[in-house]
């Protein structure tokens, strides 16, 4: 409530451009939360209050039609950027859950991580065999911070949907499925099994690399991969230096996720720039497979005959597809979406390409 209410209090300033006091309400480094635009003062909220919340505002960044453009773009900033911890600490539960020292493990093992997000960081290291791996380590106590902070957001949805102006945004469904997101990313050995899944899935795809994982050294808190050796999306000038054909890493990208979702019904369901890697020949690697999704045969079906009535100018079937895949609610005026369909489809369905804003 503290956190909440400093944000909540710099807006009110900001609002009614109270000048003599914008300086008055600090951030964690000092500076002026009023004077910062209202977007970076959600993204500073959301950090000060920790991992639940920081998740959260990552799943709501690939949700600009549920947050808009400015707070989605915003909220991106939280993808990487989570403190880490100590090295010590790191190493602490490597022993605590193999049972026996870092060294006896690891010929190296590189201190300073490559990465921290919201559950856990990432460290190279080289095992006594030789392999180049890096190794997945949650950040302690995660697991009982996520359930005192997921019945703080489940307070929170619950008077928020009393309010008129957040129930359009179903604040109790977006909990529900934080939690049952958060439970399933907190146990590192249900994202093993689904890392070799998609492993075997596009064992012979030339185009897309998944990482190799190491069983007998990963256990419900570390998780031990190969270490793919190449430039995450996010490393712009690093891929136009070595002339990467972004065309081509576009095609690879979209078809991977058409396979994904059409021929095997689990995909990645994280897919910000920097949990997809590209190397030298063009070729693609994800990473991260805490979080995935399932499409049943069905719904695969659903989502196929969707795109046929699509193609095909059908609007009345779209509106049918559209309310069965979709969780319409009782109140939906079917004769409204119809039209709206109706309409949709004439506007795009003549236009060129190079007009079609996607």
């Amino acid at each position: 409530l503290s956190v909440l209410s400093k944000y909540g209090l710099a807006d009110w300033i900001d609002r009614l451009g109270l000048e003599v006091a914008r300086d008055l309400i600090k951030g964690p480094t000092g500076e002026a939360v009023a004077r910062l635009p209202w977007t970076t003062r959600i993204r500073m909220a959301l950090t000060e209050l920790g991992p639940t919340f920081i998740k959260l505002g990552q799943l709501l960044s690939t949700r600009p039609d549920v947050v808009g453009v400015s707070l989605a773009r915003e909220l991106e900033e939280l993808q990487e950027h989570v403190a880490a911890d100590p090295p010590e600490l790191a190493k602490r539960i490597i022993e605590q859950e193999l049972g026996r020292p870092v060294d006896e493990v690891f010929a190296e093992f590189d201190e300073e991580p490559l990465a921290s997000a919201s559950i856990g960081q990432v460290h190279r290291a080289r095992l006594r065999t030789g392999e180049e791996v890096v190794v997945k380590i949650q950040h302690p106590d995660i697991e009982e911070k996520l359930v005192v902070d997921l019945e703080i957001l489940n307070g929170l949805a619950f008077l928020a949907e009393r309010i008129p102006d957040f129930q359009i945004y179903r604040p109790m469904a977006v909990v529900a499925e934080l939690r049952r997101t958060l439970v399933r990313e907190v146990d590192f050995i249900r994202e093993l099994r689904n890392l070799q899944e998609f492993r075997a899935n596009f064992q012979s795809s030339p185009d897309v690399r998944i990482p190799r994982a190491f069983p007998d050294l990963s256990t419900k808190k570390i998780l031990v991969l190969e270490y793919l050796d190449g430039m995450k999306l996010t490393e712009q000038e690093r891929l136009k230096e070595l002339a990467i054909d972004f065309d081509q890493v576009a095609l690879r990208g979209a078809q991977a996720y058409l396979k994904m979702i059409f021929e095997d019904g689990l995909y990645h369901a994280d897919p910000h720039p920097g949990n997809i890697m590209v190397f030298p020949n063009g070729t693609i690697g994800l990473l991260d497979f805490g979080m995935v999704g399932r499409l049943d045969d069905r719904l695969r079906e659903r989502v196929q005959e969707l795109l046929t009535a699509l193609v095909g100018q059908d609007s009345e079937h779209l509106a049918i597809i559209v309310s069965e895949v979709g969780a319409a609610p009782i109140s939906l005026d079917r004769a409204a979406l119809a039209l709206d369909l109706a309409d949709f489809v004439a506007y795009y369905g003549h236009m060129p390409i190079e007009q079609f804003d996607l």
